[in-house]
């Protein structure tokens, strides 16, 4: 089976492109298929795209490096008009003000500006600072760079014409600006890296439609993935390690999707995607495969609204005489339903039945919240079920009850590019994906500037870290301590929280500042190790963010499983980390910080009865003088087998309740009442995603193809096979450390 591309486009203007992006909304989606049928897809989106006045972007995999999301951010950026949305954003302010542009689309001196409005060209610039102000400035929803380059680029369109005032932003936007320090004045304090990449893009989609424009259009071309031979002159061959890289670029886009504005996001792909070279297909990556593989599917016909849709030359035609609906809560969380990835719509709309988890959780929040000093330690938990059980919705669902109470949250899934056994990485990628409410934006940035107003707490947090029992390096006060001050930059403030979330900071330029606040001799400043200064981070960073005036730090660890798929070696050293993550061990636990981890519930006995890891594990790390972590590993294996808090299948009147959720969710995404449908099969083990994409799958296929048909499904099993690939470091040489 498969859906002929003429069909898939017309749907996807239909469905997509003529209401729900031009709203506001998004969805990440996948087609495979022969080159001509790819080809056939590309240039009609291409088109559909022009005639509703998006913008389209068309990246290629042989060309831009995707498995690193600023590259493919910079992509985007090469084929964005920056000064033409910027015109756009001016010009509608001014008409939006009552004031007249005199020659629409060019740059026109504000001197001009004023004399053509009859307005003095001082009061101008005040009403135009102030629409910039709130307008853009304000506006949390793009990051604090992004914002700054925004205001610059539209300051551009008022100044006397200059084909090269603009170029160190756009070249900064696009990766090709080879020092910051040519955006001192703008003032734009870090480069573009996969620790801001993703909120770079999100910044850039609620810009486009800021600026008049109704959306994105984004087409990946995938296929060079495939290939592992020898390429053309320029092109990029991927290695096994790089595909799994990009495939967790593919995850995360497709798990954040309702957080971008107005994206389409469509992945083209051969068919060896799917049935290729083993370690270059999505095979290699269960977290995508999960996404993507129709394991729930219609008999008789291919659901084209699937996150994955197979091409093909023919087909049955479609039935999209109904009304498209508008952008609505309810169909945001239709979309990542669909592919069996709770949303934090989703999540909110269909709540949890885990009621004594949430209230054991929320009550471990309070402990953490009211500790003040940030010394408590507090116990994290272990929840376990089976594939598609709902431990994502259910994470997501505490997350929401922390960002509500003002916790600084960060969700990370075990992947390639986050290793359990790798600390350092594990808190980089949870910086990365930090979030507090209604903030946009690299967190440590936000932090920082918090600090800055808020002098009492931080120099109490100075002399706390001074303390040598405190057991932080120098560094850490002296940067505390020189933050405050005037010699130090907008940019050097972003250096100081880069470094605060991971990234490399040179003795030197600390001592520069030292010296120019006449602090030098205070601190007895000498290199330390990076896994040294990878604890200290992990430590200092609740004590950052109680200081800065969050209720702490909450660390939702999802798919530790993958953990089995690690030689013996890392998994104990994994174990290990679960001990200091968790605060299963008051001496590497982390005060401040509250921890859930998640698991599947066959995990034991794969890892514990058939390689017998209790047995094995503890010795090995010993022979490699790794007492401790021996030590830490076998406190974790205990809390696995032992402290595991089990999620409960689904009963009749939870069946009940999620259907006519889903069924009510469904009629409001589209203004078409889904029939009564009846549960469906109750299978022993059959979890609850299972049920809620089969209904979803039923109702599409009803209401696209005007009949009903059987629905059916192939459960899912997690793979445990230990892959080598997993445990090669990723290639990020083109950025910064």
């Amino acid at each position: 089976m498969g859906i002929p591309a003429i069909e898939w486009l017309r749907l996807v203007e239909h469905e997509y492109l003529a209401r729900f992006v031009a709203g506001g909304g998004s969805a990440v989606k996948f087609v495979v298929g022969k080159d001509a049928d790819l080809a056939m897809a590309a240039s009609g989106l291409q088109r559909l795209a022009g005639e509703r006045g998006m913008l389209f972007v068309q990246i290629d995999a042989a060309k831009t490096r995707i498995h690193m999301i600023q590259n493919v951010f910079f992509s985007v950026a090469q084929d964005i008009d920056w000064a033409r949305l910027a015109q756009l954003w001016v010009e509608s302010k001014f008409k939006e003000n009552g004031y007249d542009w005199p020659r629409p689309g060019e740059p026109v001196p504000l001197r001009e500006l004023g004399e053509h409005n009859d307005v003095a060209e001082a009061l101008l610039s005040r009403d135009v600072n102030n629409w910039l102000t709130r307008g853009i400035f304000r506006d949390h929803q793009m990051a604090q760079d992004f914002r700054s380059a925004m205001v610059h680029l539209c300051l551009g369109r008022m100044e006397p014409p200059d084909p090269l005032s603009s170029s160190p932003v756009i070249d900064w936007l696009r990766g090709g600006l080879k020092t910051i320090g040519a955006l001192r004045d703008v003032p734009v304090g870090a480069r573009i890296t996969r620790h801001n990449g993703r909120a770079m893009l999100r910044s850039l989609c609620h810009w486009v439609a800021l600026c008049g424009i109704p959306g994105l259009v984004i087409r990946l071309d995938l296929r060079q993935l495939s290939s592992a031979l020898p390429n053309a002159p320029g092109e990029i061959r991927y290695t096994p390690s790089a595909v799994l890289d990009a495939f967790e670029v593919l995850r995360q886009l497709i798990d954040d999707s309702d957080l971008f504005e107005g994206l389409f996001f469509v992945v083209s792909a051969g068919e060896h995607l799917l049935e290729g070279e083993p370690r270059r297909t999505i095979a290699a990556y269960p977290a995508l495969r999960a996404r993507l593989e129709s394991d729930v599917r219609s008999r008789r016909h291919d659901n084209p609204l699937a996150p994955l849709v197979q091409l093909a030359a023919s087909g049955t035609s479609l039935n999209l005489t109904a009304a498209e609906m508008t952008i609505s809560t309810e169909r945001v969380a239709i979309e990542a339903l669909r592919a069996g990835v709770p949303n934090r719509a989703a999540t909110h709309l269909l709540g949890s039945d885990e009621r004594a988890l949430e209230q054991e959780f929320i009550e471990a929040l309070g402990r953490v919240r009211a500790d003040n000093a940030a010394r408590e330690v507090v116990a994290g938990k272990l929840l376990a079920g089976g594939f598609g059980a709902g431990k994502s919705h259910l994470l997501g669902y505490l997350a929401e009850h922390a960002l509500r109470l003002n916790f600084v949250v960060s969700t990370v899934s075990i992947s390639k590019e986050t290793p359990l056994f790798h600390p350092e990485r594990i808190f980089a990628a949870a910086m990365r994906n930090a979030v507090v409410p209604d903030v946009n934006d690299d967190v440590m940035r936000v932090v920082v500037e918090k600090l800055m107003a808020r002098s009492e707490e931080l120099q109490r947090l100075e002399a706390w870290v001074s303390r040598p029992e405190a057991g932080f390096s120098p560094i850490f006060a002296a940067l505390l301590h020189v933050l405050p001050k005037h010699v130090v930059t907008a940019e050097d403030r972003a250096a100081i929280a880069q470094f605060f979330g991971g990234a490399r900071l040179g003795i030197p330029r600390v001592r520069q500042w030292l010296r120019a606040v006449g602090s030098l001799k205070l601190f007895d400043l000498g290199p330390v190790r990076s896994p040294d200064l990878a604890l200290q981070r992990i430590q200092l960073a609740p004590l950052l963010f109680k200081a800065a005036g969050f209720a702490g730090w909450c660390l939702l660890l999802d798919e530790l499983e993958l953990m089995a798929r690690y030689s013996a070696l890392q998994r104990g050293k994994s174990y290990a980390e679960i001990s200091r993550w968790l605060a299963l061990d008051r001496a590497v636990a982390i005060p401040g910080m509250l921890a859930i981890g998640a698991l599947t519930d066959d995990f034991t006995d794969e890892v514990f009865d058939r390689r017998l890891d209790q047995e094995k594990v503890v010795p090995l790390l010993a022979a490699r003088d790794l007492g401790q972590s021996a030590r830490l590993a076998e406190i974790a294996m205990q809390a696995i087998e032992r402290r595991r808090q089990f999620l409960q299948p689904p009963e009749e009147a939870q069946l009940v309740r999620s259907l006519d959720h889903a069924r009510a969710l469904y009629a409001t995404s589209y203004g078409w009442t889904p029939p009564r449908s009846v549960i469906g099969e109750r299978r022993a083990g059959k979890p609850i995603r299972e049920f809620i994409k089969s209904w979803i799958t039923g109702w599409d296929i009803e209401r696209l193809y005007g009949t009903t048909d059987l629905v059916e499904a192939d459960p899912i099993h997690p793979d445990y096979s230990e892959n080598p690939d997993l445990e090669t470091p990723s290639d990020h040489s083109q950025e910064e450390a």
